[in-house]
């Protein structure tokens, strides 16, 4: 923690625009990228709760689970669950999945047919919860509440760490251009520094 607030203590001081005639104007230009990078990291907040916003409501109209969307329904085993494992191999002991066909009342009040996940072994005429489409078909039950807010602040944080990078990097590329004129200008500083050594004559 103590060696945070110091990093912290060290780069205000580096980047303070203060009255300090030795900062040259490349420290000046690099503090004002510092704080241009920083107000556009806080702009990129807005978009993230957009993004955020915009895939919590998809998420909503997901978990919607109705007539025409899709509904929960009964439906009754027609055959034996064969085993595809030996009993108990399942994870954490469990009784290993297989699949049987079944049966259900569509909306249309016609029976379909098909194959449904159950456990190993489940013997025919069994009720099983099964989720259907409006035509009757199988399909994936609605997302829950919790993957839609999951979702929703996945993306939201990715929008801001995606910012983040992007302006990590563009930052990165200005100090670069800087520190090359920096370095240029040491090397102009050097050059003329040794050739008025050269010229000053040894005393005595």
């Amino acid at each position: 923690m103590r060696r945070a607030s110091q990093w912290v203590l060290l780069r205000v001081r580096r980047y303070w625009l203060g009255r300090n005639p030795l900062r040259r104007r490349s420290d000046r230009l690099e503090a004002a990228a510092v704080a241009a990078t920083l107000i556009l990291l806080l702009f990129s907040v807005w978009p993230a709760v957009v993004v955020g916003r915009s895939v919590y409501e998809r998420g909503l109209q997901a978990e919607r689970a109705g007539q025409g969307i899709r509904q929960s329904v009964t439906a009754t085993l027609a055959r034996d669950a064969p085993y595809t494992l030996p009993t108990g191999s399942g994870e954490d002991g469990a009784e290993p999945g297989s699949h049987a066909p079944a049966r259900w009342m569509a909306p249309s009040g016609h029976w379909k047919m098909g194959e449904v996940a159950v456990p190993a072994g489940t013997r025919a005429g069994t009720s099983v919860k099964v989720w259907i489409d409006g035509h009757g078909e199988l399909t994936t039950p609605p997302t829950s509440h919790a993957e839609t807010l999951t979702g929703a602040t996945v993306a939201a944080f990715l929008v801001v760490v995606g910012s983040a990078a992007s302006l990590s990097l563009a930052f990165r590329a200005f100090r670069g251009l800087l520190d090359r004129g920096r370095y240029a200008a040491w090397d102009a500083s050097w050059a003329e520094a040794c050739a008025r050594w050269r010229r000053r004559k040894p005393d005595g």
